[in-house]
């Protein structure tokens, strides 16, 4: 009996697999008080994807997807000698780097405060190949449609 109990739950788990991730559109929303903070010092943050289709997303005290913010949201991004740096590589590649921002479909009722500070610093975002997107967002609100990747399933998730 444990044996079948574990067949079919192999099983079970197989096909969960077999299906790969659903697209799903993440709320995010803030009504009390949240507070995002990276500090950097002396370091490099680094993200890179390649590949036809490759798609490298860095967030730094950033909030992505449908955001609704009604209480106080801080968000800070502070460096001193350190490098941040995204890239993807290859056909259709899309790079997009936020730092202390907001991105998505973003309504903003309460109070909102976003810096970033680097000192002796680089921030670098990049994409390359045909048909390649980088956006960059420094303490900001993106809820731009044009430039999010061109794909069959909802952006970011």
């Amino acid at each position: 009996m444990k044996t079948l109990a574990f067949i079919a739950l192999s099983v079970i788990a197989s096909a969960a697999m077999a299906t790969g991730p659903v697209a799903s559109s993440p709320d995010i929303t803030i009504t009390g008080t949240s507070t995002q903070t990276a500090s950097l010092t002396s370091v490099a943050v680094n993200n890179n994807s390649t590949g036809s289709k490759s798609e490298a997303f860095q967030n730094l005290a950033t909030n992505t997807g449908n955001v609704t913010i009604g209480g106080t949201s801080t968000q800070t991004v502070t460096g001193f000698g350190g490098n941040v740096t995204n890239t993807a590589s290859g056909g259709d590649a899309y790079a997009s780097q936020n730092l202390s921002s907001n991105v998505g479909d973003v309504t903003i009722s309460g109070k909102s405060t976003q810096f970033t500070a680097m000192i002796y610093s680089s921030v670098n975002n990049m994409s390359s190949g045909g048909n390649s997107k980088a956006v960059q967002n420094i303490a900001t609100n993106n809820a731009c449609f044009t430039c999010q990747p061109t794909k069959t399933v909802g952006w970011p998730y």
